[in-house]
């Protein structure tokens, strides 16, 4: 006895996909790219390199102030003026971060000496957060040429 085979024994091919839950997973990702864009754009901070970023027949002779941040995260400031002698200044450990209080009494008084511009030297185990709060600091006191050594 032969069985008749037709569209009888076979399965429905017509399936619908729901796409709603692609489409809400889309625009959740658009929602967060936005969100991203525009908080990148506001925290963002201005800042140009202090020195190296000219030759050096180009660069004029200006006062600095050199910060070393070392594996204790002492925070040591030499400021080399045109001329005369360096001064050397430590602002040591505060609870296991750069004293920032003491750090801006010292930038403000060689902002006041004519220091307009600043390089940070960190330690490979100085957090990132510190040397942007140190590069904060001294931009609320006035000084705008900032150079940063890579970690």
């Amino acid at each position: 006895m032969g069985m008749a085979q037709g569209p009888q024994n076979k399965k429905n091919l017509n399936v619908e996909l729901n796409l709603l839950p692609v489409f809400d997973i889309l625009s959740v990702c658009i929602c967060f790219l936005l969100m991203t864009v525009v908080w990148i754009e506001i925290r963002q901070m201005e800042t140009k390199q202090a020195i190296g970023s000219q030759s050096a027949a180009e660069t004029d002779k200006q006062a600095s102030i050199w910060m070393t941040i070392d594996e204790g995260n002492n925070l040591t400031l030499v400021t080399k003026p045109v001329s005369g002698a360096e001064t050397k200044q430590t602002v040591p450990v505060k609870n296991g971060v750069i004293d920032f209080d003491k750090a801006k009494n010292v930038l403000t008084a060689a902002f006041a000496n004519n220091v307009r511009q600043t390089h940070i030297l960190p330690a490979k185990n100085t957090k990132y957060d510190q040397v942007i709060r140190l590069m904060d600091v001294a931009k609320q006191v006035g000084i705008q040429n900032i150079g940063l050594s890579p970690i």
